[in-house]
């Protein structure tokens, strides 16, 4: 049987993460949270048919035969088989390439696990997709033995820049149109040193189901800014600056391993130098990559001066493109 190639995006958050876990989003009466699907692609090849299993991740350098379906999940790809075990139709081979690093800040393992999902089922993105969303968020609580967000499988599932609307038993989501002097400025580089977003939102989510004072008006904070981003992403770029730099704040003071010395020295000499105008941490912050806003006309100079810095900038757009078949 001829393999079918399938590819699917990671994404960048704009603000309002943590706020995707239940019950935060019911307690605070409503939340919000903005992101958005870009063009670094997670490769996926699949074989339907044929004698017994096979799975492959050439990033990780595991390839793995089995006779039959494993009844467990093998060494290494425990979220490869959770999620095409879940299916209920595990292809006969699986070939995995990603050229994004877990513990990117970028939703690496639930825009793989959309991928895994849609195209074991033979489904590209679309609302229908975005509805099967329940079953990842489930599967990976499963699978880190937590609660589990799920704001990020949307970016991978629907395409495009998104306001996720947590309101109700399931969210609501309105497709964005950012501004186009943003996404000339918009810039995403990587500090270095992964993180574990799973257990970092863990944490937060502990202190405030506890009650803890600083973590619920960190939150509360943020919820307030995610609805102004919202507003500003596709009509104010100077704004979405001011509101990334108050979002990465926020979530300083949830936590201060969130802001790296990476960070600090990137603030430090951008505004030394006249080029930044606002910066957060993707995902959960602690490491990963970072989601910059330079002032108009130094995106040349910022990204020179990150180089230097031995902090690369990726090279990335927002995509209206999720989960897609090319052959």
């Amino acid at each position: 049987m001829e393999p079918e190639s399938w590819r699917v995006p990671v994404r960048i958050d704009f603000a309002g993460g943590t706020l995707d876990l239940w019950p935060i989003y019911a307690m605070m009466g409503g939340c919000l949270t903005v992101n958005a699907a870009v063009d670094l692609w997670i490769e996926l090849e699949v074989v339907r048919g044929g004698p017994g299993h096979r799975l492959t991740s050439r990033d990780l350098g595991i390839d793995l035969a089995f006779d039959a379906w494993p009844a467990g999940p093998p060494r290494g790809l425990s979220w490869v088989w959770r999620v095409l075990d879940g299916s209920g139709a595990p292809p006969a081979a699986l070939s995995i390439h990603s050229p994004v690093p877990q513990g990117s800040g970028l939703g690496v393992s639930s825009c793989l696990g959309v991928g895994l999902l849609g195209s074991a089922l033979g489904e590209e993105a679309g609302e229908g997709l975005a509805r099967k969303v329940p079953i990842l968020r489930d599967l990976e609580s499963r699978e880190l033995q937590t609660p589990a967000g799920w704001q990020d499988y949307y970016p991978a599932a629907l395409g495009g820049a998104l306001a996720l609307h947590w309101d109700g038993p399931a969210p609501r989501w309105e497709q964005l149109d950012p501004h186009p002097t943003l996404l000339a400025d918009l810039v995403v580089f990587y500090t270095g040193k992964p993180h574990h977003s799973g257990m970092t939102n863990w944490e937060a989510y502990k202190r405030f189901i506890e009650g803890d004072a600083q973590t619920r008006q960190a939150l509360s904070d943020i919820r307030g800014i995610a609805g102004e981003m919202a507003r500003a992403l596709p009509s104010d770029p100077a704004e979405v600056a001011v509101l990334l730099e108050r979002e990465g704040q926020a979530r300083v003071r949830l936590s201060p391993a969130v802001e790296t010395d990476a960070m600090r020295a990137v603030r430090e000499r951008g505004r030394r130098e006249g080029w930044y105008a606002g910066m957060k941490p993707c995902g959960a912050g602690g490491g990963g990559c970072c989601l910059l806003v330079v002032k108009d006309g130094h995106r040349e100079t910022a990204e020179a001066a990150l180089r230097d810095m031995s902090l690369p900038p990726l090279d990335l757009r927002i995509t209206p493109k999720g989960l897609h078949r090319l052959r």
